[in-house]
């Protein structure tokens, strides 16, 4: 009889019992058979090249491996920033949402059990002219160390430092005579956030600067990037400071320059007086006194509203 008068608590228990259960599945993250079963929906959705965001942030390393690079290219998973593009889908879950796309406006909203897919719209991209990074090659590039020549090798062996150390260098690039880190290529480095950035690598001498001389640039009216170091080498500080000089022709467009511990600085140079023509353009990398110091770019030129 005893027995009998506590089993009325076995209806609330179990009513606690069944939330909770649906509480932790409700707040699970999708396994990845999930995530491989969301890509067909998504590359229907998806144009050509639209940036691909995932929330929370955690879940893009299990996002670009069920969906591959065709959907999530490095270029864009290692992008400047996003002021580039015009949409973008967001795959959301847990009900996050990407801090980056604040601002954007939804097109379209599709769910797809844990998962939303909103295809994002920006209300002011910039109209980009041409990407420094993407151009890097020989067929258009020349690169100097001082006056020597840097040998364009496309069969080089990609070399990775390893955690607290240089990037991986890639086997396309421009090999310098000093040898060692200072070669010109494109590489991904890590930023403050620990996320990845793509830019060209161009750490310069003691001796003597870096030049890149690019061939045949359309101008826009500024030259906008960023400046880099690899987080994990520079958190702890380095010295001296690195100066990115850009010139069109004869005309010096302005210098942006790397001080401290800044992993990704952002930068811009005006380009007014010489907004819609073509010229050949040079980016210098000047280092101050101290010695092997890191540094990779990333450069665009472009215009801040669509030219009259």
């Amino acid at each position: 009889m005893k027995a009998r008068s506590w089993l009325w608590l076995l209806v609330p228990c179990l009513g606690l019992a069944e939330l909770g259960a649906h509480q932790f599945f409700a707040t699970r993250a999708p396994e990845p058979e999930a995530w491989r079963e969301l890509r067909p929906k998504l590359a229907a959705l998806r144009r050509a090249n639209e940036l691909v965001i995932v929330a929370p942030e955690w879940g893009a390393p299990l996002a670009r491996q069920a969906f591959g690079d065709e959907l999530m290219p490095l270029s864009q998973v290692a992008r400047p920033d996003i002021t580039g593009f015009s949409r973008a889908i967001e795959v959301s879950l847990l009900g996050k949402r990407a801090p980056e796309l604040a601002g954007w406006r939804i097109a379209e909203e599709h769910e797809y059990g844990k998962f939303v897919l909103r295809v994002m719209t920006n209300p002011a991209p910039a109209r980009l002219s041409f990407d420094f990074v993407d151009a890097l090659g020989s067929d258009r590039v020349e690169v100097r160390e001082g006056t020597a020549l840097c040998r364009w090798n496309s069969h080089a062996r990609a070399t990775a430092g390893g955690l607290v150390a240089n990037p991986t260098f890639p086997k396309h690039r421009f090999e310098c005579p000093s040898g060692g880190p200072h070669i010109v290529g494109v590489t991904v480095i890590d930023d403050e956030e620990y996320r990845p950035r793509r830019c060209i690598w161009a750490q310069p001498s003691d001796h003597a600067p870096i030049v890149l001389l690019y061939r045949n640039v359309p101008l826009g009216d500024r030259i906008r990037g960023y400046l880099g170091i690899p987080w994990l080498l520079g958190r702890d500080g380095v010295s001296g400071s690195v100066t990115l000089e850009a010139r069109a022709g004869t005309q010096s467009l302005g210098r942006a320059v790397q001080r401290g511990d800044h992993a990704w600085e952002r930068f811009e140079l005006s380009g007014r007086e010489l907004a819609g023509t073509t010229a050949d353009v040079e980016l210098i990398v000047h280092e101050s006194p101290a010695r092997d110091r890191p540094f990779c770019f990333y450069a665009d030129t472009r215009w801040a509203a669509p030219p009259s």
